[in-house]
């Protein structure tokens, strides 16, 4: 095995942490596409919103750049990632005002029998465009795939591993990409 940097043990840590989000999304997409309404639907695709971000919203030294979002997917990527900020992690009372839209959530009050029952409505124009953020997502996990197994293979140099859990050795200096959990 050959020792690396931190600053390359931090790449493969970043491209692998990238690459479960977007499987993770990638599956609540599926989720999505294939289910009738129910009452998670809102937390479901504030999940989707989250994991989709959580790669590009990171500290920078942990952030992947932009530059991997294929050309024709950067509408739908600017749009996840302005509702992750204004509709998601947080709930803005404003929309976006570059795109013409007023407002993106409203609380609603559902009024029976003397009984208030609140709920939040999402607004988006154009609807959610699951198949899409699937299609995006599959796209970027692939990306990040391919860029964390460079460094693993390189890493490895043909050492055969015995079959173990590993962990990514984040520590500083120069030292092997993995080390044997330390709890």
């Amino acid at each position: 095995m050959k020792k690396l940097s931190q600053d390359r043990r931090f790449e493969y840590w970043k491209y692998q942490c990238a690459a479960l989000s977007f499987d993770y999304a990638k599956e609540v997409s599926d989720y999505l596409i294939s289910e009738e309404k129910n009452s998670l639907i809102y937390q479901l695709i504030t999940s989707l919103y989250i994991l989709y971000g959580r790669p590009f919203k990171q500290r920078k030294k942990f952030r992947i750049s932009e530059d991997i979002v294929p050309q024709g997917y950067l509408e739908e990527h600017g749009l996840l990632l302005d509702l992750r900020d204004k509709m998601f992690a947080h709930v803005d009372i404003d929309g976006l005002p570059e795109k013409n839209v007023s407002q993106l959530s409203k609380i609603l009050l559902k009024v029976r029998k003397d009984t208030a029952q609140p709920a939040m409505a999402s607004l988006l124009p154009q609807g959610y465009k699951f198949e899409r953020i699937r299609d995006l997502c599959t796209i970027l996990l692939d990306v990040c795939n391919e860029r964390s197994r460079e460094i693993l293979i390189y890493s490895i140099n043909g050492t055969h591993l015995p079959d173990l859990t590993y962990e990514i050795d984040l520590t500083a200096g120069e030292r092997y990409l993995i080390k044997l959990p330390d709890y």
